[in-house]
């Protein structure tokens, strides 16, 4: 079953306190990444950040890992991810996250899925595994993780998982770029036959296999295949089967992990030629305004996601 990735800003996580902040435990976990629990839908080497009540009571500022390898521990946090055995998850960045005044104590944990996640068997049963929080020694209670193949997430410059500003008021354009590395937008757009590459985590295994919490050394493909649909229309959402001037499913030029980052993969495609009719961008607020015309989605064996884009239009 194919299911679309949910983007999440670190404000939403307020929003799982209600329901998950009255456990007896000072030290749970009430959102993950861009979904809240339970259970949380991760694929083997996803970026995805943590957030954890009750953790960081002393934490006044964010820490970050240093160097190439990521360390398992990290101002006194500790996650692990257990199925036959448990396994500390390498951790990129453990930061304060007051995400409402009476909250309490709230961290944002920036973790690795270790690559060696086992998948759920052909049946079904037994594929779950389970994560939870350490602070100084104190484990806290866990969570249910639901191992898929894929958990695609094409990044936004909001994101919190990886490399991301933080949460944003204005619109969050997705990290699409040219090949000079500047983004897609309005003002810079797109052009038919032109080579993109958008950024994102989540795209599971890959062959040959690489080592958990350590940077990419060189381009290395996804284990799994990956196809594209690309959907010509004003403001479309990402979707794995849309009936707006769709063009025929492609396949990526490539798909597979970015060289110097930990977990970050990349999608290289080619804009493909554009309908007639297609209106430019014109951006702005209300239902008038045309802020992206091209929708680039990334489909892979169980989830999907995407990217609104803006391409030029030939005079």
């Amino acid at each position: 079953m194919i299911r679309p990735a949910k983007r999440m800003i670190l404000g939403l996580a307020a929003a799982a306190v209600s329901v998950l902040g009255q456990s007896s435990s000072p030290n749970t976990i009430i959102g993950a990444g861009y979904l809240f629990p339970a259970p949380i839908t991760v694929a083997p080497g996803q970026i995805i950040t943590i957030f954890s009540k009750g953790v960081g009571s002393t934490l006044k500022q964010p820490a970050f890992a240093a160097g190439s390898n990521l360390p398992t521990s990290l101002a006194g946090v500790t996650v692990t991810i257990g199925q036959d055995t448990n396994t500390p998850a390498p951790i990129m960045e453990v930061r304060p996250a007051a995400v409402c005044a009476n909250c309490g104590a709230m961290t944002a944990i920036t973790i690795q899925v270790p690559y060696e996640l086992k998948l759920p068997p052909p049946n079904g049963l037994f594929g779950v595994a389970f994560v939870f929080v350490t602070e100084n020694g104190a484990a806290g209670n866990w969570s249910i993780l639901s191992p898929e193949p894929d958990q695609v997430h094409i990044l936004t410059d909001c994101d919190t998982v990886i490399g991301g500003s933080g949460p944003s008021t204005g619109r969050c354009p997705w990290e699409v770029t040219h090949a000079n590395g500047t983004l897609v937008s309005a003002a810079s757009p797109a052009s038919a036959g032109e080579e993109l590459v958008a950024y994102a985590v989540g795209l599971g295994a890959t062959n040959p296999a690489v080592n958990t919490g350590q940077q990419a050394t060189q381009p290395t493909p996804t284990k799994g295949t990956f196809r594209l649909s690309f959907d010509f229309g004003a403001n479309a959402l990402p979707s794995a089967s849309s009936f707006s001037q769709i063009v025929s499913s492609a396949t990526p030029l490539y798909a597979g992990l970015t060289p110097g980052y930990v977990g970050l993969y990349q999608i290289n495609f080619v804009v493909p030629d554009l309908p007639p009719g297609l209106p430019p961008c014109y951006s702005g607020q209300g239902p008038s305004f045309v802020n992206t015309n091209l929708t680039v989605t990334v489909i892979g064996e169980t989830s999907f996601d995407g990217a609104a884009i803006c391409v030029s239009i030939p005079e």
